[in-house]
């Protein structure tokens, strides 16, 4: 299989384009399913368990065959009208306020992407249910919470020490095997960091060490990711990376300070013959439009190749805010163009919608179609390729392209992220301040 990569990130386009992992005992799941799953809080129930539910931190922990997956949660004003989830991952704090607890039932509906945590309150210390994700067809995952635990995997001290970059290559042997840097920050046992490939990031880790092991987890509402692996020395060994029901990969990695990998600005071009960036494609409203239509002269023109499943477009996009915030509107225009797991127009706009509004952003795009490696050749055809999303094309007011960046580097990355924020800017403004 080619080198060249559809998805922001590595298990996305394995999940489109190769087998399936084994699947899991289904007869078990679909047997709770029917319990939990398509119930949704009865609002004509009365309120009798809203006040056992304890407010502070829960440890949710998914169930995925033989592993657990946890990630914790902060659960605020459960007694009241407006209760609240915060998602905590490292540093990232992901808000919720679409909470409902009615009768026996809580349910979290989460930002941005089209999922959300459906469970059953067992009693004031304990809720089961399910992870239940939207874009995918019959696609949930059990979870077990419990409260006042604020520990990942493990609240024991470990006096292993790791390193804090790593060279690490996924599917090591394989004619599929790709390059990783990992960060890590290790305080005590508390461990935070993240994965960097070509195609973006892995966002905000979290885990522990135990027993000479190395355990990393992350929740986002749409990752849901878990990998670990045995220390030896300055190595890690027998690396599995598992990304919820669907995929799993080997890794391993080596202490190093040196590797890099290619640089995003690098990977996609316009090719030879082509002078410009053109498209022929449905808006919002499904009017077929060209750049021509869209109103675009004489400004810096970001098109953003995302899709509203994209954990790292929804970085993105919300950078692009940040950076383009200190302009005026006809100046620099922001322009997503979508390419998303239906090719239901209506069904995009939906969650599209919810993406853009959760951010704060125009509801305005472009709907490129089903995300695949041919329908985005077709529709770009004057590109090398689009091996991420997100991948940002930055035109000028000549229309010339000035840049393509492939994938993203989010906040989750330190130096990465700062570096990119601080060159983007300065490059908007050096494009805002050309003559058109």
């Amino acid at each position: 299989m080619e080198r060249e990569r559809v998805g922001f990130n590595r298990p996305f386009f394995v999940l489109i384009f190769l087998q399936p992992m084994r699947k899991l005992t289904l007869i078990i799941l679909i047997a709770a399913l029917s319990a939990c799953q398509n119930k949704e809080p009865n609002a004509d129930n009365k309120d009798t368990s809203i006040k056992l539910l304890q407010n502070g931190e829960w440890r949710f922990s998914l169930k995925i065959e033989n592993e657990e997956l946890p990630f914790n949660v902060e659960l605020s004003n459960v007694a009241s009208k407006d209760p609240k989830a915060v998602i905590l991952n490292g540093d990232e704090r992901i808000e919720s306020s679409q909470v409902t607890i009615k009768a026996d039932s809580i349910w979290i509906r989460l930002p941005v992407f089209d999922t959300e945590l459906r469970g059953k309150i067992e009693s004031q210390n304990l809720i089961t249910g399910f992870w239940i994700n939207k874009t995918r067809q019959n696609y949930s995952i059990p979870f077990v919470a419990e409260y006042n635990k604020n520990f990942r995997f493990t609240p024991a001290k470990t006096s292993t020490v790791i390193k804090d970059r790593y060279h690490v290559i996924f599917g090591p042997n394989s004619e599929d095997q790709w390059d990783a840097i990992l960060l890590l920050n290790q305080n005590p046992n508390k461990i935070t960091g993240t994965f960097i490939t070509e195609t973006g990031d892995y966002r905000y880790l979290e885990g522990n060490i135990m027993n000479d092991k190395l355990y990393l987890s992350t929740f986002d509402g749409s990752h849901a990711f878990l990998f670990h692996a045995d220390i030896d020395g300055d190595s890690l060994i027998n690396g599995s990376f598992v990304s919820g029901i669907h995929y799993q990969a080997d890794w391993l990695g080596n202490a190093d300070t040196t590797f890099t990998l290619r640089k995003p600005q690098d990977l996609t071009y316009l090719k030879e013959g082509y002078e410009y960036l053109d498209f022929k494609l449905p808006n919002e409203n499904g009017d077929t439009v060209t750049w021509d239509d869209m109103n675009l002269a004489n400004k810096v023109v970001i098109v953003d190749i995302m899709g509203s499943w994209c954990p790292n477009c929804m970085d993105a996009s919300a950078s692009l805010k940040e950076l383009t915030a200190s302009y005026n509107s006809d100046e620099i225009e922001i322009l997503p163009i979508a390419f998303e797991l239906t090719s239901d127009l209506d069904a995009a706009r939906k969650r599209i919608f919810k993406m853009q509004s959760d951010l704060g952003m125009k509801k305005k795009f472009l709907f490129g179609g089903y995300v695949s490696k041919e329908k985005a050749a077709d529709t770009f055809p004057m590109l090398n390729k689009i091996m991420s999303y997100p991948t940002l094309i930055f035109i000028g007011k000549d229309r010339e392209i000035k840049q393509i960046y492939t994938g993203f580097y989010g906040p989750g990355t330190g130096t990465y992220y700062t570096e990119f924020m601080s060159n983007t800017k300065k490059l908007l403004d050096r494009l805002v301040a050309e003559e058109g």
